[in-house]
């Protein structure tokens, strides 16, 4: 059996908004832990993937991302957890199966995952700097703003609530993220 889980392209690396080859040109195979059997081939990614990858979310940093708003960003990540929901029965069956786990615990977490991206949303445009008293005639405020590109190293056992908890806080606080899925159970973060 081989998945293509949503269009995604699992022997390539998304890197820029795009699929691409691995550098080294090199797969594994995803092993269905429920059976052995092969699931599909996987990208083995490289460090000159990492770094194009960090590349790339640097650039959108310094471009079209770095410029979104609070608004705007709490907007796509709603968006985000609709599609979640459109999708819930194709996401849930391929946590079942790229984890191993069953069906209902798989379908938990596709749930889980929009929720955190629907919170997350409604939290992006409340994250506020502080006014704080010091002396008189001076203001002294804090502003909030965005470390940066932020890596995510998602364990296999619960991929899809925790791209939700990391990946979702990230963006909703302006960050551009780099996700690196486990290799034994990478499809549902592809998707």
């Amino acid at each position: 059996m081989t998945l293509r889980p949503l269009g995604a392209a699992p022997e390539k690396c998304m890197i820029g908004g795009r699929w691409i080859s691995p550098a080294n040109n090199e797969c594994l195979s995803l092993i269905n832990p429920s059976d052995g059997s092969v699931l599909c081939d996987i990208a083995k990614g490289s460090k000159e993937d990492i770094d194009q990858a960090v590349f790339a979310a640097e650039s959108a940093l310094r471009g079209i991302w770095g410029k979104t708003t609070a608004a705007e960003r709490g907007r796509i990540l709603a968006r985000l957890g609709h599609l979640v929901l459109e999708h819930k029965d194709e996401l849930a069956t391929l946590e079942a199966q790229d984890v191993g786990k069953p069906y209902k615990q798989a379908r938990a977490d596709v749930l889980a995952l929009a929720r955190y991206m629907e919170f997350y949303a409604g939290a992006a445009d409340k994250l506020h700097g502080e006014t704080i008293p010091y002396l008189d005639g001076y203001t002294v405020y804090t502003l909030r703003a965005p470390h940066g590109v932020t890596g995510h190293i998602i364990p296999w056992n619960y991929p899809m609530q925790i791209i939700g908890r990391s990946v979702g806080a990230a963006l909703a606080t302006g960050n551009a993220c780099v996700l690196k899925p486990a290799e034994e159970a990478c499809l549902t973060a592809l998707a």
